[in-house]
């Protein structure tokens, strides 16, 4: 906590090696753990973010065709969903290797007319998961777009909305209010979580497998994987939304001041808490264990309106 005080007073960013002269501690967002961010906002693309160094640069180019992204755990492969120019029911898949820019697999995925997904790497990098769409429930796929396994309803009910991968290679999927895991073989699925919140929704897990942290109403709150000990970790005067954790679990990447542009737009700043179940305010300066998410040379907090990873 310590150190999350003395990098406030830097407003994130920081230079590469800087210490504390009196505690030689790292500060600035280096002394969060190593890892890249990565975020969508607006015409700028697809951003990444240096937590050792604070400096910010594009990732993937600003893209029209692109509808969904994702990168591995280990930041070898990035995959890409983009329209099929050829066929409005298609999406062209494509996982490319970050180091060398090589393919390492590209196929056609039938998403039917208007429906865009969002694929994501499981963290052996073995499968695909397809979020569902108006057309096909939960998809699970090889890397070569062979369809392992595909869930259209749940108890009768068609699937709507978020999934995301557990580390075991289960995965979370909503259902109103609740929340399920599934098993490893995707044959049968446990309810975590039933909810009362009237909105809810965005919804990660950490890499060690032990928490999860969703919005509920307004704000953010965690619990263990189980579902127990479900506690409130954000507040304000605003919105907070999209809570990421880092690779080591002990931190989340949050938003902000969310804000809506249009029907469809939506925003929000960014900014860095610890995962230990605390409360945390995020209105402006109210909260000095907050850091603000301020890349090199920069000097307000970094926005983002779509996907937000880290890895």
């Amino acid at each position: 906590m310590v150190l999350l005080i003395a990098a406030c007073s830097k407003a994130g960013g920081g230079d590469n090696g800087t210490t504390d002269p009196v505690t030689g501690e790292p500060t600035g967002t280096s002394q969060l753990g190593k890892g890249i961010l990565y975020y969508d906002w607006a015409t700028e693309g697809a951003n990444k973010f240096d937590l050792q160094t604070g400096v910010k640069a594009t990732f993937l180019p600003y893209n029209t065709s692109r509808n969904g992204w994702d990168v591995s755990r280990d930041n070898t492969w990035v995959i890409e969903s983009k329209d099929d120019p050829d066929d409005y029911d298609n999406e062209v898949y494509t996982i490319t290797n970050v180091k060398d820019n090589t393919i390492v697999s590209k196929f056609k995925k039938l998403s039917g007319y208007a429906n865009l997904t969002s694929p994501q790497l499981s963290y052996d990098k073995k499968m695909i998961l397809v979020p569902p769409t108006f057309d096909d429930g939960v998809i699970i796929l090889d890397l070569q777009g062979k369809i392992l396994f595909n869930l259209v309803s749940y108890q009768g009910k068609k699937l709507e909305g978020r999934v995301t991968w557990m580390p075991d290679n289960t995965f979370l999927f909503s259902q109103g209010n609740n929340l399920y895991r599934t098993n490893t073989a995707f044959t049968a699925a446990t309810l975590v979580k039933t909810f009362n919140f009237d909105t809810w929704g965005y919804y990660s897990a950490s890499p060690d497998g032990s928490k999860i942290a969703l919005r509920g109403g307004n704000h953010l709150w965690m619990m263990n994987a189980d579902g127990s000990n479900l506690t409130q970790i954000t507040e304000s005067n605003s919105i907070e939304v999209w809570p990421v954790f880092s690779p080591d679990s002990k931190y989340l990447l949050i938003g902000y001041n969310y804000s809506l542009t249009n029907q469809l737009g939506r925003w929000w700043n960014q900014a860095i808490i610890p995962a230990d179940f605390g409360k945390y305010n995020l209105d402006d300066k109210a909260d000095k264990r907050v850091v603000p998410l301020i890349a090199k040379g920069e000097k307000s907090a970094e926005a983002a309106d779509g996907v937000v990873l880290w890895r």
